[in-house]
């Protein structure tokens, strides 16, 4: 196991007590729980924006050691509620400066363009305000310019939380695209457990503890503990956990039509 990230006994004033684990590298990672529970916070602590002493490593080394040039190449955030304001009045000059300064030619910067307006699917709001187009957009485009500077490491806080049920399976689904194309690791908080299943690893926290960990499949069995602290079940693992109970089925089924084939046999 390579480790990219070790949190190590970490406490942050009334919010967590003694948090430890472990990241490894090229991996999608969730965290979820209840409200209130100090997901932003958490993610706020791995990105380097609130700082510990001595709790956080990454690549071995404690984050507050790192000089910022090194910092920035190596990490990237996405916080929505940082309600990060577009320096430029069009989505197509947002991306073309961000380009600039990864690439030199004005050749390179064409061709890296056209790429990113059709792998980001951003073709017809080039023309549009970043700052006036819908959340989804916006997420988009936050992650089009993290991602060209190829950051080993992705902290998003509730990327998903504004977006529609589509527009989320989307966006989750791009993420983990890009992380098996890049190899980069992604650490994402989110409040919906639905958009933790494409997720390697997911880590439940509660009263400044971790609760649950595991595949995202495995903890959500627990469906009891999961209710008492406020997180639903998505529908049809919900269903699959209630006919597991009742010996009907054996084992958890996302496909409607699959599960009633399962049901009729």
């Amino acid at each position: 196991m390579v480790e990219l990230l070790e949190v190590c006994n970490l406490k942050y004033q009334d919010l967590f007590e003694d948090i430890s684990f472990q990241v490894e590298q090229n991996k999608f990672i969730t965290v979820s729980g209840g409200n209130n529970c100090g997901k932003t916070t958490l993610i706020r602590i791995l990105s380097g924006q609130l700082t510990t002493e001595q709790s956080i490593k990454l690549l071995g080394m404690y984050i507050e050691e790192y000089p910022q040039n090194l910092w920035k190449e190596i990490t990237g955030a996405i916080i929505p509620q940082d309600n990060t304001t577009f320096l430029f009045p069009t989505i197509e000059e947002e991306l073309s400066y961000t380009i600039h300064l990864f690439k030199k030619t004005e050749e390179e910067q064409k061709e890296v363009y056209k790429e990113l307006i059709k792998k980001y699917k951003l073709t017809k709001y080039q023309k549009q305000n970043p700052n006036e187009v819908p959340m989804f957009i916006k997420m988009k485009v936050l992650l089009a310019e993290k991602m060209l500077g190829s950051p080993q490491v992705l902290f998003l806080d509730d990327v998903c939380g504004e977006l529609e049920e589509k527009e989320q399976e989307e966006f989750i689904k791009l993420l983990r695209t890009i992380q098996l194309e890049t190899e980069i690791s992604i650490i994402m908080t989110s409040s919906e457990l639905k958009v933790c299943l494409e997720s390697d690893y997911l880590y439940i926290i509660n009263d400044g503890k971790i609760l649950l960990e595991g595949e995202p499949l495995t903890v959500m069995e627990k469906d009891n503990v999961l209710n008492k602290i406020g997180l639903d079940l998505p529908f049809m693992i919900d269903l699959s956990v209630k006919l597991k109970d009742y010996n009907v089925v054996d084992k958890i089924e996302l496909n409607m039509d699959r599960m009633v084939d399962t049901i009729w046999k």
